[in-house]
């Protein structure tokens, strides 16, 4: 390389994940199977937490923390589980708490748009988009890809 006097050459391994690269979007299954396993871990927690006072005071945090806390660290337990790992699309770098927080907030008002069939649409919207994406992954800026595929 021009220029470069170093044992290695600069930015190997650094270049975002692109579909040459090899990784593959999580698709509408996976995701749903993913969604399901968080659901009862929530729940589970839920009933963890309402065994004392204090953990019934912590029930809300759980249930409004829960996503962007794991989302802003790559993965829920249940995206880690079905082997997906949450990404900016700008560069295949991991998200950061404003992401995580932007996206789900999109996500509380798909649920609560769920009441009309435009909630629904936004739910199901990965199965048809080619990139596998959902509401909240476009207003974020965010992919779901494949995890073992990811290198970072």
């Amino acid at each position: 390389m021009p220029g470069y006097s170093g044992a290695f050459p600069p930015n190997v391994g650094i270049a975002p994940p692109t579909l040459a690269t090899g990784f593959e979007y999580g698709g509408f299954w996976i995701r749903q199977a993913a969604r399901g396993l968080d659901a009862y871990a929530i729940l589970g927690l839920t009933l963890l937490c309402a065994i004392t006072i204090v953990g019934i005071l912590a029930i809300p945090f759980l249930w409004l923390g829960y996503f962007p806390f794991f989302w802003s660290r790559g993965q829920t337990p249940g995206q880690r589980i079905c082997g997906l790992r949450l990404v900016r699309e700008s560069d295949g770098m991991p998200i950061d708490g404003g992401t995580a927080i932007v996206r789900f907030v999109v996500v509380i008002g798909e649920l609560l748009a769920c009441v009309f069939l435009i909630g629904f649409l936004a739910l199901i919207w990965p199965a048809f988009e080619a990139r596998k994406r959902a509401w909240h992954d476009m207003a974020a800026g965010t992919l779901l890809i494949h995890a073992q595929l990811y290198s970072r």
